[in-house]
């Protein structure tokens, strides 16, 4: 029976124990944190080119937990991306070439939620067909640019503002750079991945964007009759073409589209 005592008062003890970690971590929440799109730990960690973050430069700047990313990193991350995806709005046409997308006639088809990849999901563009696809490593930023995001995030004011829009103008082109030498190509070019099959060969300081044209299924899984299939893909082919050479003129660096 003392045994017995003994255990049920160390169980509650761990259950104690569990609750008060639970509320020391709601506690410390970032303000702005529930306004942005913050994927899970687990999530990155998973995902195949996680290598290519610098983990030392991580450790060094406090970015890492038990040798993986940070919560913290990840809030920084979805504030630095919603600002870069401002930015982009601001600068290029893409809110209107969605709209063109999705009134071409062609019958274009967006991810479904359930569907859409981790880049997707981050996406601060709202917009139906196009996001950004680069990673975004931050662990290259300076101590005050990481600071001046943290600031935002425990502020818990817009996501958005013109100061952090103006520091990512400066920066991105150093925060998309990969630099794990991994997967290159000749010439500096990194391969992407998860391009229908395809590994693009694209250079591994460019600002890549993504296009989705997903396929369609009935109820029963099968692949939909799709009439407009090659004119689809024609259309996507010079959007893209049309598009790199254009948005690559604006901001004064290689921009390339990836269709999935």
């Amino acid at each position: 029976m003392k045994k017995y005592m003994v255990f049920l008062l160390i169980l509650a003890g761990g259950m104690m124990l569990c609750r008060m970690k639970s509320e020391e971590e709601e506690m410390g929440k970032y303000a702005l944190e529930d306004r942005l799109r913050i994927p899970s730990v687990e999530e990155v960690s998973e995902n195949p080119y996680i290598y290519r973050y610098n983990h030392e430069l991580c450790k060094e700047k406090g970015l890492l937990k038990d040798g993986r990313l940070s919560h913290r990193y990840l809030c920084l991350q979805a504030v630095y991306r919603a600002n870069l995806d401002a930015y982009l709005l601001k600068k290029l046409d893409i809110r209107q070439l969605d709209e063109e997308l999705r009134s071409s006639g062609l019958g274009f088809a967006g991810p479904e939620p359930e569907n859409r990849n981790l880049y997707e999901r981050e996406s601060a563009m709202d917009l139906e067909y196009i996001c950004l696809r680069n990673n975004l490593y931050i662990e290259y930023l300076g101590k005050e640019q990481l600071n001046l995001l943290e600031r935002q995030l425990e502020t818990g004011g817009e996501a958005v503002t013109h100061e952090l829009q103006s520091m990512t103008e400066e920066t991105y082109r150093e925060v998309i750079r990969v630099r794990n030498p991994k997967d290159r190509g000749e010439a500096g070019e990194f391969f992407y991945a998860g391009t229908k099959g395809k590994r693009p060969e694209i250079p591994s300081g460019a600002l890549v964007l993504e296009i989705a044209n997903a396929m369609e299924y009935d109820e029963a899984g099968n692949l939909l009759r799709d009439e407009h299939m090659r004119e689809k893909y024609e259309y996507l082919e010079k959007v893209r073409l049309r598009k790199e050479k254009e948005y690559s003129e604006i901001l004064g660096t290689e921009v390339y589209i990836l269709v999935e």
